[in-house]
């Protein structure tokens, strides 16, 4: 019993056109998310969430708010 999300990383939404493997794109997103203190970890450039069961509101709206920061700065940081 657990909750698990996902977050694909693509360099075009509406295409789903991916991002060259040698940006990492992923590994970008992982190290941003440490700094910011996020808890996700990457596979490819998919990221991974697991956050507990006994997860609040104004947790879920944190993690939101940093994950949308972290993103931010993953796109910013690949030109996209």
């Amino acid at each position: 019993l657990g909750l698990v999300g996902a977050i694909e990383l693509v360099r075009d939404k509406a295409s789903r056109e991916r991002f060259h493997k040698d940006l990492h794109a992923g590994t970008r997103c992982r190290d941003f998310c440490v700094e910011n203190g996020v808890v996700m970890r990457a596979v490819g450039d998919t990221m991974i969430v697991s956050p507990p069961l006994i997860f609040e509101r104004a947790h879920v709206d944190e993690l939101v708010e940093k994950a949308w920061r972290c993103l931010d700065l993953t796109a910013d940081s690949l030109g996209a």
